[in-house]
């Protein structure tokens, strides 16, 4: 499954802060509803900001429950690709979400649309 191997690559960045290999997943265009913001974000340096403030300035790192994970192909080389990932921030507080990525694995910046939304207790 390619998209899990984007997910690997994005979850790899995610918890290794780097924020370069990260932000170089989101295609230019791409909208990225964050779950740590109600900004809705449509630029490439937007989305570079927003991952400082949660990366660099927040110390969150991510779990990918891979178990959860559903894709679905929708097109010749786009795939939906849901689940569930958990939250963690530097005083082990945890917040579970659930995620849904549109991407095109054939591409070098695959991630065209990445929603995340905090799952309500």
């Amino acid at each position: 499954m390619l998209s899990e191997k984007i997910l690997k690559r994005w979850s790899q960045y995610f918890n290794d802060r780097d924020l370069s290999a990260i932000s170089n997943l989101y295609a230019k265009g791409c909208i990225l509803f964050p779950t740590f913001s109600n900004e809705i974000i449509s630029n490439t340096e937007k989305i570079k900001e927003y991952f400082i403030k949660v990366l660099i300035e927040q110390k969150v790192s991510v779990k990918i429950e891979f178990n959860s994970v559903i894709e679905e192909k929708i097109g010749e080389n786009y795939f939906l690709i849901t689940g569930i990932y958990t939250f963690k921030f530097k005083r082990n507080k945890e917040i579970n979400a659930r995620f849904t990525f549109l991407i095109n694995p054939m591409i070098e910046k695959p991630i065209k649309h990445h929603h995340s939304s905090q799952i309500p207790a």
